[in-house]
């Protein structure tokens, strides 16, 4: 096939994946969330047989399943109970930020920080880009039941994969390379959630102690805010940092105290960032940093937050896809960061 009707072909494919992925987001993205759920869960459950070896795989299994569900039911109470209480001191909270604001307006301007509210809009558009990721997180919470049946059927699924894998591919070859893609998938996933939610974890209780000591309200409220943000490459550890700052501005009457804050929580991100996740973290994406930033643009456009949450590992797995077969390996290895897609030294690649 000539290089341009296969280049026309390939983009026109592409157009049209994503278009069908925008078009069935409220289904497809709880799915995929409820896949990422499963893959946790099944490795959190692999973890505790492996230490509690007296204990049966299932008996793990639902310990593990029962702990999730536990946090997230945290979750929503925390959010709940955090949304009642910015709610009841709302007027109060503005009033702070216009007494912070006003001498700052009055020094190199004329007006007062309510003046440039109600010509400007500032506090709705803070309420907007809060209300933005509340409701991503509102989205996720209200689809919970549907992700949870997700996560049950692909649990009792589980078992006949292999059968289905026998009469996929009938002939030995295709069907050991096709377990070999799925195995490489499914371990650097784990890996890429395991080791992000221990050092989110790390973060986040790094950061509570920071907020508590500086005696900022709702403290865990934006540890969890933190917490989820970390999900999010590159920009979440910036807004991790940012979001508990600006509402800090609400609070302390010292801008000295704010800055000194959002001081150590940029301290905590970028030196867990930077040092720990990176060793820890290893070749187990393989990303280069245009492409996460890419990904994580077109994911968030065609799916909002989850997309966001899940833009590095649902490139990955584009990415390994895309590395099985001649026509669109070149595409794999402009994605990766070494240029190796397969992600594997020990393997040849395979020529579909």
């Amino acid at each position: 096939m000539d290089r341009t009707v296969r280049a026309s072909l390939l983009f026109m494919a592409f157009v049209l994946g994503a278009w069908v992925l925008f078009w069935l987001r409220d289904i497809l993205a709880p799915f995929a969330l409820a896949v990422f759920f499963w893959l946790i869960i099944d490795g959190f459950a692999k973890w505790l047989d492996a230490k509690l070896r007296f204990l049966p795989y299932m008996a793990t299994l639902g310990i593990a399943f029962l702990i999730v569900i536990a946090g997230m039911v945290g979750i929503g109470v925390i959010i709940a109970d955090t949304a009642f209480d910015i709610a009841a001191h709302a007027q109060e909270y503005e009033h702070r930020l216009g007494e912070f604001f006003n001498p700052v307006i009055e020094r190199f301007g004329n007006g007062s920080w309510e003046g440039l509210n109600d010509r400007f809009g500032l506090s709705s558009r803070v309420e907007a880009l809060l209300g933005g990721f509340a409701r991503s997180v509102q989205g996720v919470m209200s689809s919970f039941v549907f992700i949870a049946l997700y996560v049950v059927f692909l649990f009792a699924a589980q078992n006949s994969f292999g059968k289905k894998m026998d009469d996929l591919w009938p002939d030995p070859r295709k069907r050991k390379q096709a377990a070999q893609v799925g195995n490489r998938i499914r371990i650097s996933i784990e890996k890429y959630l395991g080791i992000q939610t221990l050092m989110s974890v790390i973060m986040t209780v790094l950061s509570f102690i920071v907020m508590k000591l500086f005696g900022l309200d709702n403290a865990l409220f934006w540890a969890l805010v933190i917490f989820i943000l970390n999900y999010i490459p590159v920009v979440g550890s910036v807004l991790a940092g940012l979001l508990p700052a600006m509402f800090a501005l609400m609070q302390f009457d010292s801008l000295l105290m704010v800055g000194a804050m959002a001081g150590f929580l940029f301290v905590v991100q970028f030196v867990i960032s930077n040092t720990v996740q990176p060793k820890m973290m290893g070749d187990s994406m393989n990303l280069s940093a245009l492409v996460v930033i890419l990904s994580l643009v077109l994911w968030q456009a065609m799916w909002g937050g989850v997309g966001a949450f899940l833009s590095a590992p649902l490139t990955v797995i584009l990415m390994i896809v895309l590395a099985q077969f001649s026509t669109t390996r070149w595409i794999a290895v402009m994605l990766s960061a070494d240029g190796d897609p397969d992600m594997d030294e020990d393997e040849p690649a395979p020529s579909l």
